[in-house]
This record gives structure tokens, sequence and C-alpha cells, in this order.
């Protein structure tokens, strides 16, 4: 009864009823809730009395309708693959997918997860360059990184880089690029091939690649393996001298002792000093002496079958080039209206990123663009393996022989007791 009289009984008459029932003089009519900016009605609706609270749970529930200008704050839902943001991934990017959002599960976003990953923890490469002095090593590295690692170098006279004996030291720097840091330490080798006599002059520089790995393999066994600081050496630039006909004797004995040890990439250094039929001459001589005399450089891997022409072209190029024939400056010249960092001349500019003038761009897209991670691979996988079998057969062969030498130390006491 009470649910039929609600249901046809008008807003007039129940307000009237409201009215007359008995004991409303403690009853007040409760005002009209609205949120805001909702349009007033010329009369309030009234709310129902205790009496009808037991047959409210009878009635739909009517919820008022949010305005313009209300916000709510609610859970946003998951965005569907086609609503996600793009990733730098091109054209695998695993969030452009047609598909309906049933037959997406994530496992795709894998690379995403680790490339957010690696770019928080940030990278870390190892670069040495070795070489007589004054065939442009520091200018070189200033220039392929954009830095300036050598502003309290102090450079010697003739007399003391005679008596200077090869040493090793150590450059670090943090360089930031479009949100990705990289911890770049450039080791370098003052007083190679500078003295008279340069007998072995190379193995400082090989006990230095091995304590290298001697550390990271300690670090490695360890208890605590989670913050391990990586130094070993994953590139060496050689410079070769351009006057001579070819590789000198310290070249060869320099590649040989240590191209088992780390990945070698030979530099033709001051190429201005040469003309183009030179340089491909002296290429040419370089490459069938490294060949003749078995040393093993730096090999790029070689392009996928699903690579593009363009990059398959590239590393083409990149492999003829070797050894790379560079140009070093860190000044700015004019030339032809615009600034272009170079070597200004009588007869004219060299400029360094000219790819007609040398290779210095070829040899910048190979350490920094294309092939530093292969690089950093070859030296774990390769290298360190090597270093480290060498490490687990001679602690096994340790271990062997005195093992063996137990039980005859224990044979002779018996033996030798009355």
């Amino acid at each position: 009864m009470i649910k039929r009289f609600l249901e046809d009984t008008d807003d007039t008459e129940l307000n009237k009823f409201v009215k007359d029932f008995p004991g409303n003089e403690s009853y007040h009519q409760p005002e009209a809730k609205t949120r805001v900016s909702r349009p007033q009605v010329s009369e309030p609706r009234p709310q129902a009395p205790e009496l009808y609270e037991d047959d409210l749970e009878f009635r739909t529930p009517s919820w008022p309708q949010p305005s313009d200008s209300q916000q709510y704050c609610s859970a946003s839902a998951p965005l569907s693959p086609s609503a996600r943001p793009r990733s730098p991934w091109g054209k695998l990017d695993p969030y452009d997918s047609s598909e309906d959002d049933k037959e997406y599960v994530g496992f795709a976003t894998l690379p995403n997860q680790v490339h957010r990953k690696s770019v928080k923890k940030g990278f870390d490469f190892t670069l040495m360059v070795a070489g007589e002095s004054g065939l442009g090593k520091s200018t070189l590295v200033n220039s392929l990184f954009l830095t300036d690692l050598y502003r309290d170098r102090k450079l010697l006279s003739a007399e003391e880089r005679i008596m200077q004996t090869v040493e090793i030291t150590k450059h670090a720097v943090d360089i930031e690029e479009k949100g990705v840091r990289l911890r770049l330490t450039i080791v370098d080798t003052p007083g190679f091939g500078d003295a008279v006599n340069n007998t072995e002059c190379w193995k400082p520089v090989a006990e230095y690649i091995d304590q290298q790995f001697e550390q990271y393999f300690r670090d490695e066994s360890g208890l605590n393996r989670k913050n391990i600081q990586d130094n070993r050496v994953h590139c060496c630039l050689y410079f070769i001298s351009p006057f001579g006909h070819g590789l000198r004797p310290l070249d060869v004995e320099f590649m040989k002792a240590l191209h088992q040890r780390v990945n070698i990439v030979p530099i033709l250094a001051k190429a201005d000093t040469l003309t183009p039929l030179e340089v491909e001459r002296k290429k040419r001589k370089i490459r069938e002496e490294i060949e003749l005399f078995g040393i093993k450089v730096y090999q790029f891997p070689d392009c996928d079958s699903d690579e593009d022409e363009d990059f398959k072209l590239q590393d083409q190029a990149l492999k003829e080039s070797i050894p790379f024939a560079v140009i070093g400056s860190n000044t700015v010249v004019e030339a032809r209206g615009r600034r272009v960092r170079g070597r200004l001349y009588p007869w004219g500019i060299v400029e360094v990123e000219n790819p007609g003038h040398c290779d210095f761009v070829k040899l910048r897209t190979m350490l920094v663009r294309t092939h530093m991670q292969d690089l950093k691979d070859v030296t774990r996988e390769t290298h360190y393996e090597n270093y480290r079998a060498q490490c687990i057969q001679s602690m096994t062969r340790l271990v062997v022989k005195e093992r063996n030498r137990k039980p005859r130390a224990q044979s002779k006491q018996v033996s030798g007791s009355p």
C-alpha cells in the first residue's frame, strides 16, 4: 500500500500528507542536496520520513548526474595498446598493436622494461689509446667525445721523453646525452715507444689489462656481487705513424702481445700529412702485414639477414676502412660560410667531420653509435672468458697437486715409522 501510494502520488499531495502527518511538529523538512551548479527547481523535493525507510529498499536508487564543473577522482583504466605512448623501438614498438585488448597479454613490452632499467642504471665504457707521442691521441679522444680530458696535462721536453718509462694513466668523465648517462674511462700510455730501447715496452700495458681482468674475477667470485665495477678495457685504439712503409717492428710486437687480451682497432694517425693516393696505399700495406703476421684485430660482426640495405652498406664501408685514417682537431674554423671543426692550412681547410677528408666520422660511428655494445660483448664473452678459463685451470692444477702431495707425505711417514 505504501509503495503504491508513493508511486501514484505527485509531489504536491505528498507534501500535504507530510504536513498532516501526526507528530510533524518535531519534523523538519530536509533541504534538497545538490552538487555544484545544479539548476534549482522551483519547489525542492522533500525527503521521505523515517516511516518509509523500511520500504526504500524496494526502490531503485537514483543518483544525481554530475555537471561539467564537477571533478571526481577515480582510478584510471589500463591503457589499450593504441592509447599507450610510443616507445623508442620504432617499427618494433610492442605498443603499436591494432589487435583487440583481449588478444594483448603484455610481455611484448619486455624490451621497453630492459631499456628503461638500463637507462636508469647508466652505461660504462673503457677505451685505451696507445702509440708513440705526437700522433694526436689526446686530440682525437677530445674530438670523439666533445670533451677536454687533458686540460691538466704537462708536456715533456725531448730529453724527458727519452728518459720516461711507460706509465698508465686514467681519465674518467661522466657524459650525458638525451637522458642517457655514460661513464667514459680513457686509459693513456704516455712514454710508449719514446725511449731509445723499446724492448718489451708493451709489458706494462699487458699487465694493466690482466690486472683489470683479475680484479673483476675476484669481485665476481666474492660474496657480494651486487655492485661490481667494470674496469675491463673494452677497446684499444692503436695509432700507427704515417711516416714509414707500413708497420714497424714495435707495432707488430705490441699488437701480437695484446690481440688475445683486448679488441684492437688500428688507426692511421695524421692522415692530413698524406695524399689520398698515399692513404690508400698505406691502408692496403697495413692490412697485408696484419694478415701476414697473424694479428687478430677487432672483427666486425656479420649483419643479420633482416637488416636493411643501408645498414649493410654502412657496415661494409666500415670494414673496408680499416685502418681508419683520421684527423683530430678541437678548433672551430669557418669554411664556405659555415663553422666546422678542422685545421687551417695555407692551401685550404681540412674538415674533421668531412668523409671526403678522413675517416673520423666512420670511426666515431663504429666506436659509439653502432658497435660499442658489441665491443663490450666480445670483451666479456671472449677475452675475459679466456682469462677466466686460464685462472680456473691454474687453480685446479694447484688443488690436484696439493691432493697428490698429501698421500705421498703420509706414505713416507708410515714407511719411516718403526
